[in-house]
């Protein structure tokens, strides 16, 4: 598992959470929430900001307040993110950490 791995399985939650094409939106405790990537700290932490939806102005775009944070370690724990509950969190780590299995097959195909 890895940070990367970690923003992958994030996105596939969005999109199946929301159907947010981008996988950058959700929905949880009562809210609608936008997450964006911010920048890599020194010790390797991933760090951005989260949005919570505050509504919609008179040209129907969409208001976005900023809510929180996120922190994903360098092994992909998320160590915070604001708005996405616990269980959300828990699956989306376990998703990272699902192994992609490639047959014989397949290998064989690709290195042909």
């Amino acid at each position: 598992m890895s940070a990367e791995k970690t923003i992958e399985s994030l996105k596939e939650f969005c999109i199946k959470n929301s159907g947010d094409v981008f996988g950058q939106i959700w929905e949880g405790n009562k809210s609608t929430y936008h997450w964006n990537i911010g920048k890599y700290a020194a010790n390797g932490i991933l760090n951005g900001v989260v949005r919570k939806l505050a509504g919609v102005d008179a040209n129907g775009s969409k208001i976005w307040a900023v809510a929180g944070s996120f922190k994903i370690d360098p092994s992909g724990k998320i160590l915070r993110f604001t708005g996405l509950p616990k269980k959300f969190q828990t699956k989306i780590e376990a998703m990272a950490t699902t192994a992609i299995v490639i047959s014989e097959t397949q290998t064989t195909n690709i290195t042909q």
